[in-house]
């Protein structure tokens, strides 16, 4: 057998296999497509092992027989047995997906299914505990069979559920909500008890001197949908609030216990999770509160979570795009679990499906650039990749591919030495917790957390991303220019914290739209002026449009919100107006030795960003709008568009190019770069000898 472990190293979580750091690049395909594709598939696991990807991940079947009947691993043996003679010296991570069970079972068990406000049913609920003591169950014996068999040839497990598998409620995105069964509406009294204690505080919390312990129900969907404009007015909205905390905290542990099944049945080896969809989930119709993954902070707390993972953001993918992050994976990092990033980049080589939303890569170039720019965010903060088969049809299955491939596992197996941590000047500040307070509407946070994404990762300088509960106990590397996204609920001791670790002399702050409005579920503007420091009043005059100091526009997404605000600060100088002439949208003012910038929209343009970096004494690589991610002794650069690029460099030095191994300057601070859209470079800095 294996040992397979997370060591927290110096440069930050490390895979190790017997002990060994291995580089953390991974092949997947997906054996669950037709069988007639199974000998292309196999070909892809050749091919990868043939240059150098030995770790390969698959979906295999959980059996889930009656009682009484013996299990049936006869798939679950055929696929791995060909993984094995595919690549001898292949390590395999089964994807087990733990929310479906037969069909027989859904009959025997209606009321352990999901309850949606239609009165229809879905899948099995998480609240379900004859579900979940089923699921452990048939699981433990599918790792017991496969590690007994297999054992020397698996790394790990990944246990699925819920929407895609990826433990967001199913039905998220068609905006059907969810949580009325049975076994819900007991797990949130249980749930109300242990944090109310008293049919009083209860009745205190929710305004409601009639609802007692026993009696409390989960909201209706007309309680849910309940609008008060941007924010929930408590304590009307308590129930509401105490719902979808309670269903956060559920899906985070859901998660957590069946990577503690992996860990009891195969205690050597990883245990890895989808999970923290803080950016991409944003949009969900029915607001983030509704999906399950506000709970990030939670799982990273649990002992028996080794790996986190995500695809790529769906949104702005294609060459010249972001190839964003969908979590704060810095905080992932921090915790010392080890990020992962799916890669299910539709290459040159996938059918083109016109039924298929996501961008397809139309040739070897586009592909080439697309896959580097997804490794560049990887590989500068030593995170883990897999390449992804989705559809199982071959997207890898070409020498011309694993070659290029073959040299990015090389690039970072050449970074494997470096014992630096990743440690950008810039730090993105999100908040699980302010989340809850919002009304229940993808609106806002689509357009300050998903869509915002396009601007930030374009302002020529790396990014680290994390969780406000890190920045509060000082576990952030200290950053020059911080951005806070949707920290909107801030207690006194929370605010002590932010200016303790983020209000440094000669650090620039930015706070977006309403930070800390909420205090003691109590909103008031006056908040957001002591936190910030710069005056502001509430307006009904918000527009999206503003207009820069240099008279260009911008469309700052802004919308309807309510509510609204605008700067009326003599003493603060003026960096954008509103278009329509409603006054001051963003402004900026020295506080004591730190810089306080105030934005009343939900988005700032890169350009804008840059300079309030440069302004921090941020180092800013490129003025171009490219997506820049420096880190691990690499930076990687992917062009947004076509021209020559200057690379402003940190120090005289020589410049390479990780691909080539060519020299792209010498004793120089900066150096030139003829790119097109969609292409993506990777160089590495050598210091001259004196």
């Amino acid at each position: 057998n294996i040992r397979v472990s997370i060591k927290n190293a110096a440069s930050g979580p490390v895979l190790l296999v017997n002990g060994k750091a291995v580089v953390p690049t991974l092949f997947f395909v997906n054996f669950d497509t037709s069988p007639i594709l199974r000998p292309n598939q196999l070909a892809e696991i050749k091919l990868a092992g043939k240059h150098g990807v030995n770790i390969v991940s698959f979906p295999v079947p959980m059996p889930w027989p009656r009682d009484g009947e013996t299990y049936d691993f006869a798939e679950v043996d055929a696929r791995i047995e060909a993984a094995v003679k595919a690549n001898p010296n292949v390590l395999i991570i089964p994807r087990i997906g733990v929310s479906w069970p037969p069909k027989w079972w859904c009959e025997q068990y209606p009321e352990e299914l999901m309850l949606y406000n239609d009165g229809s049913r879905g899948i099995a609920s998480i609240h379900s505990q004859i579900w979940r003591k089923t699921a452990a169950q048939h699981m433990a014996a599918l790792i017991k069979h496969i590690e007994s068999n297999y054992g020397k040839h698996i790394l790990g497990y990944h246990p699925c559920g819920q929407n895609t598998g990826e433990w967001f409620f199913d039905g998220t995105w068609e905006g059907r909500e969810s949580g009325f069964e049975e076994p819900a509406r007991s797990a949130f009294k249980a749930f109300l008890t242990l944090k109310y204690k008293s049919d009083a505080n209860l009745q205190t919390a929710w305004a409601d001197p009639s609802v007692t312990l026993q009696t409390a129900d989960v909201p209706n969907d007309e309680e849910r949908r309940a609008q008060s404009g941007s924010f929930r007015r408590f304590p009307l909205a308590q129930k509401v609030f105490d719902f979808d905390e309670f269903r956060n905290e559920a899906m985070a542990d859901i998660a957590s216990y069946f990577c503690r099944v992996v860990k009891e049945n195969a205690p050597s080896k990883a245990a890895v999770v989808f999970y923290g969809y803080h950016f991409e989930l944003a949009g969900a119709s029915r607001g983030i509160q509704s999906t399950g993954h506000l709970a990030l902070s939670r799982l990273l707390r649990s002992p028996y979570v080794d790996i986190v993972c995500s695809p790529v953001s769906y949104f702005d993918r294609g060459p010249g795009g972001g190839g964003y992050f969908m979590a704060p994976v810095d905080s992932v990092h921090l915790s010392g679990k080890l990020w992962l990033v799916e890669d299910d980049t539709r290459t040159h080589l996938a059918t083109k499906d016109p039924s298929d939303p996501v961008v397809h890569m139309q040739d070897f170039e586009e592909t080439q650039g697309v896959l580097a720019r997804n490794f560049a965010h990887v590989v500068t903060r030593r995170a883990a990749l897999w390449w992804m088969d989705l559809f199982g049809e071959g997207w890898f299955s070409t020498d011309e591919v694993w070659d290029f491939l073959e040299q990015l596992c090389r690039v970072y197996q050449s970074r494997m030495a470096i014992d630096k941590k990743y440690h950008p000047e810039i730090a993105v500040i999100v908040d699980e917790q302010s989340c809850l307070y919002l009304s229940r509407s993808g609106d806002l946070t689509n357009r300050l957390l998903a869509l915002f994404r396009r601007e930030w990762y374009r302002l020529g300088a790396p990014v680290g991303i994390y969780l406000l509960d890190d920045l509060i106990k000082g576990r952030v590397p200290p950053a020059k220019l911080y951005l806070f996204l949707d920290t909107f609920a801030l207690d006194d001791q929370k605010v002590k914290q932010v200016r303790k670790h983020a209000c440094r002399p000669g650090n620039v702050v930015v706070w977006m739209y309403a930070p800390g409005i909420v205090k003691d579920g109590s909103i008031s503007t006056a908040n957001i002026i002591n936190l910030t420091g710069i005056e502001i009043k509430e307006t009904s005059q918000g527009t999206g449009e503003i207009v820069l100091s240099d008279g260009s526009k911008f469309n700052a997404q802004h919308g309807h919100l309510e509510p609204s605000f605008v700067v009326t600060d003599p003493q603060a100088e003026v960096l954008a107006r509103y278009a329509s002439g409603n006054g001051v949208a963003v402004a900026f003012k020295k506080i004591g030795q730190w810089t306080s910038v105030y934005s009343s929209v939900l988005q700032l343009p890169a350009s804008m960003l840059r300079e309030l970096a440069r302004r921090a004494g941020v180092h800013i690589y490129s003025d171009a709008d490219d997506i820049v991610t420096a880190g691990n002794g690499v930076v990687g650069i992917h062009a947004c568009g076509d021209g020559e690029r200057r690379i402003k460099l940190p120090t005289r030095c020589r410049v390479y190019d990780c691909l080539s191994g060519g020299t792209l300057s010498v004793r120089s601070s900066e150096c030139s770069i003829k790119m097109r859209k969609g292409e993506t470079v990777l160089l590495r800095f050598g210091e001259e000898k004196r």
